[in-house]
């Protein structure tokens, strides 16, 4: 894990971000954290990978 991510507070901003997030390479990868984006390269020229349900299910987190 590289640690780069932002969590968001504001809930006007959260919704801003999940409409336009993936225009600027920023997605929420968890569905039980609406608070929380990482960037993603490609999410620009292809939209935000699928969510994980939460941390837990991400293979990134099993290292």
């Amino acid at each position: 894990m590289s640690g780069d991510a932002v969590d968001i507070g504001h809930p006007n901003a959260t919704a801003w971000l999940t409409e336009h997030g993936a225009e600027y390479g920023l997605c929420q990868i968890y569905r039980n954290e609406a608070w929380h984006y990482e960037p993603s390269t490609h999410a620009i020229d292809r939209g935000c990978p699928r969510m994980y349900a939460n941390p837990t299910q991400d293979p990134r987190m099993q290292q």
